[in-house]
């Protein structure tokens, strides 16, 4: 784990800048980093402006650079350059303040004019100041960003999309240095011909008999865009989950700017998820996870729809629709009647989606979401278990769902 600080150079307490940065850290902090923040604007100006570093609080910023590993530095973009603040701050800082670390700067302005501004004005002084190594980072357009009084904030694809590929970018760097730090052990020693490692083999068998204690541990269903997306339900703890529930937190913790059993992703006990109330799957292409969801039991007859995820990377590809097409499928074979959700109010993709879907709002979609507050829906489902659109049913090899013995979401 590296602790990474989070600077910020906006002279703004509430700025897309800091939203931006928020974003980010959370893309770190489930991914098990630390990340702390430091704002400039709460440091002392006059210290700053008369380049003080005998101030206590300036001493103590300059201090807590030099102590982290790594740096992720945000400021938004005035007459092509970076803020005076962030200038002021990093005159202060001694010569080889960033010998050692590896930074990612992110910039926001409102023209693209300003693109350039990371490397032809920030990234020269990053490296002056001895960093190992300088991200690509991004400068993102302030119309990408829409901020909420109580900090959250929604970002455009436009936005969210490269963010999330120059910080996983970022991510890779610091688990390179981490390798490198590491004690060397020597290697095991190699098992005989024919005889597996018998951790892995029980590795392995958790893996698989969780999937096949809740159903189809894997049933293929052809793509006729690409390669075959595979539907597997899965259990709490199988690593196929791990991008889904990292993605949720990061999702729901941006848009809605608060740490809540709903953006933490607690509010509901994973065992819901497991038959014969509920179920949790997920697609995967060449055996990474590329969407999901989960249902869990509401009434006798209803089971409500939670944990709707697509991966940033493959969206606009229908798979929203598919991962609630599978949900139907298996809430028929549940013994389910009825389907019930509730989206967040500014989850407006998700909106379009489970409206798209044949999800009936229960509310007034003419009224502003924000005054709503959860957004609910709900959809009958038929007797008959939905058509599969690839023809492809689970095998008996597979067997599917049992039905109930018994009578995104935010």
């Amino acid at each position: 784990m590296s602790v990474v600080l989070s600077l910020s150079g906006s002279p703004s307490a509430s700025s897309r800048t800091n939203a931006v940065l928020a974003h980010i850290g959370r893309r770190l902090q489930v991914a098990g980093h630390q990340v702390q923040q430091l704002s400039l604007r709460d440091l002392p100006a006059a210290a700053l402006l008369a380049g003080d570093r005998t101030d206590p609080q300036v001493a103590a910023a300059v201090q807590r650079v030099v102590e982290a590993d790594a740096l992720v530095l945000g400021s938004p973009v005035y007459q092509a350059a970076y803020s005076g603040l962030l200038k002021t701050f990093l005159d202060l800082l001694p010569q080889n303040a960033f010998r050692g670390k590896a930074v990612l700067p992110v910039v926001t302005g409102g023209s693209p004019a300003h693109v350039l501004a990371v490397d032809y004005a920030l990234r020269p002084v990053l490296h002056s100041l001895g960093a190992d190594h300088v991200g690509p980072g991004w400068f993102v357009l302030a119309r990408h960003v829409r901020l909420y009084p109580d900090g959250g904030a929604v970002l455009d694809p436009e936005a969210a999309t490269p963010l999330a590929e120059v910080t996983g970018g970022f991510l890779r760097q610091l688990d390179a240095r981490a390798l490198l730090t590491q004690p060397t052990t020597p290697a095991p020693s190699a098992q005989p011909t024919g005889t597996a490692d018998p951790a892995s083999v029980a590795g392995s068998a958790a893996v698989a008999g969780s999937a096949a204690v809740a159903g189809p541990a894997a049933v293929a269903r052809s793509d006729a865009a690409g390669p075959v997306v595979r539907v597997r339900v899965v259990r709490d703890g199988d690593p196929a989950l791990a991008p889904l529930l990292a993605e949720l937190k990061v999702e729901y913790g941006t848009r809605y700017g608060r740490v809540n059993p709903n953006t933490e992703l607690t509010e509901v006990d994973a065992d819901e998820f497991h038959e014969p109330n509920g179920v949790f799957l997920v697609l995967e292409r060449d055996g990474h996870t590329i969407a999901g969801g989960a249902l869990r039991r509401k009434a006798a007859d209803t089971a409500e729809v939670k944990r709707v995820w697509t991966d940033h990377r493959e969206r606009r590809q229908g798979l929203g629709r598919r991962v609630l097409d599978e949900l139907e499928r298996a809430a028929v074979r549940l013994g389910y009647r009825r389907l019930y959700l509730t989206t967040g109010p500014r989850q407006p993709e998700a909106v379009a989606l489970y409206r798209a879907a044949g999800y009936r709002p229960q509310f007034d979609v003419a009224a502003d979401p924000e005054t709503i507050g959860p957004l609910a829906f709900v959809k009958e489902l038929t007797a008959a278990i939905p058509a599969d659109p690839t023809g492809t049913e689970p095998t008996a090899a597979a067997p599917a769902l049992r039905p109930a013995l018994a009578g995104a979401d935010r």
